[in-house]
């Protein structure tokens, strides 16, 4: 089969592969048909990873993300997932015997795919999973330890959208900070109720307001920098900041050590560290709730230009001025 192979640092070729044979126990083979290429994916062809991060594939196949069909299932694999269509994210959990998503049939634990519903576009969906599994697992995680409501520092990314999505459908008070007015706008239309802009004039005086009212002490912050700054300075008592981005570039944290009295925790998040990925009970409940919420408008992939299998280095150069993404496809 047809697939795109790392050959070295930074480094991809298309390349013929052996074609998965069967599904291993807890496997599922899947025909591919896309894959939206996120951070991550650019993130291991580089090379640039301690070990154990990701889960290496058979014949070094590049891509973490993707979206295709299941067509072969694994001893100890549900039922409900043969002839579904499924996105998937390679990294959710550890197996010799992947065989990565940038090809034209992938075998992955299923414990790697949530189910799609027959009437959502698969295309769609086609580098979901990690952007919606990260802000699941931190809602998981700020729930058991007090908070009751989140603030989003990047509240137009796809990662942005996915924890409004989630908050929405956990009834939890929620503050979505976006860049302009227009990104203040695209929000409103998802149903998000408190929008903070980060450029208007009195930004920090709105949202202690806001924050305090609403109580919302859980920060989840794609951000960092100059807009983390102000935001911690500004944040109700007992907030924790979950850290997981740096949009915000090199620009250091500062803050005036009165959040020290405020006891006001920062912290590093990763979704692979929570009891939601490293349970693996809790995250097929995860991958199950996932599925029944995932038709909202939040949890789609921000696609931009389509490449083919022999593009894939104009592909992975791909730069967008609206935060759109690259997308493989099979033909």
């Amino acid at each position: 089969m047809k697939a795109i192979t790392i050959t070295g640092k930074g480094e991809v070729a298309l390349s013929e592969v052996k074609k998965p044979d069967h599904a291993s126990v807890g496997h599922v083979i899947i025909k591919m048909k896309a894959m939206g290429i996120n951070a991550g994916d650019k993130f291991l062809i580089s090379g640039n990873y301690p070990p154990g991060f990701f889960t290496q594939s058979r014949d070094d196949i590049a891509g973490v993300s993707g979206v295709g069909e299941v067509i072969e299932l694994g001893n100890g694999v549900p039922e409900k997932y043969i002839g579904k269509q499924v996105t998937v994210y390679r990294s959710l959990t550890q197996s010799s015997e992947v065989t990565g998503t940038w090809s034209e049939y992938a075998h992955l634990p299923y414990l790697q795919c949530a189910v799609l519903p027959d009437e959502v576009d698969p295309l769609a969906y086609s580098g979901s999973l990690v952007n919606i599994i990260t802000p699941y697992s931190a809602w998981k995680q700020a729930v058991q330890e007090g908070h009751k409501g989140i603030v989003i520092t990047a509240g137009n990314s796809d990662t942005g959208k996915a924890m409004l999505g989630i908050c929405i459908h956990a009834n939890l008070p929620v503050i979505s900070i976006v860049r302009n007015d227009q990104g203040k706008l695209d929000l409103e239309k998802i149903g998000v109720k408190h929008v903070l802009v980060q450029d208007s004039e009195h930004f920090q005086q709105q949202f202690a307001s806001l924050a305090n009212e609403l109580q919302t002490t859980a920060i989840f912050d794609g951000v960092g920098g100059s807009l983390l700054s102000e935001i911690v300075n500004s944040a109700p008592p007992k907030s924790t900041v979950y850290a997981y981005g740096f949009l915000g570039g090199n620009t250091p944290l500062s803050f005036h050590t009165s959040i020290l009295m405020k006891g006001i925790t920062i912290k590093g998040f990763s979704n692979f560290n929570t009891e939601t990925v490293q349970n693996h009970e809790k995250l097929e409940l995860a991958l199950s709730e996932i599925s029944e919420i995932i038709p909202m408008p939040h949890f789609q992939f921000k696609t931009g230009e389509t490449f083919g299998f022999d593009q894939v280095n104009a592909a992975l150069s791909y730069v967008s001025i609206n935060g759109s993404k690259a997308v493989l496809e099979i033909y």
